[in-house]
Parts: structure tokens; sequence; C-alpha cells
């Protein structure tokens, strides 16, 4: 039964680490903002993401030349 616990802890792990990746946020004029997470477009046209500080930030979507995964 521990053996199961372990593996499925394992597993849990594996998976939660995947799920979190930093991305590169390239803006139009050269500048690059490395996200904690992968940015998401709000209803207002900006990227939201978390900076790698921990605090919530956004950057206007028509600013953004390109977004990759770190």
């Amino acid at each position: 039964m521990k053996r199961i616990n372990l593996i499925f802890a394992l597993a849990i792990a594996v998976l939660l680490i995947g799920c979190s990746s930093p991305h590169i946020i390239t803006l139009k004029d050269g500048r690059s903002i490395t996200s904690k997470d992968t940015p998401h477009m709000n209803s207002d046209g900006f990227y939201e993401y978390e900076t790698l500080d921990g605090f919530e930030a956004s950057v206007n979507g028509d600013e953004v030349l390109e977004i990759h995964e770190k």
C-alpha cells in the first residue's frame, strides 16, 4: 500500500512541475519579459501574467511580438 501511495505522489509531483513553465514575452520594441507561467489574454486585450517575483502584471497585446516557452 505504501508503494502505491509513493508512486501516486510522484506522479502528481511530475504533473505539477510540468504544468508550470516560464515563458518569454518579446515586445515589438525589443524588450523581453519573463513570466512564471503561460500568459493569458483578458477581454480588454492585455496579456496577464505572473512575474518571477510572484506579482501579477499585464502588458498590452498590441505591444507583444511573440510569446514562447523558455
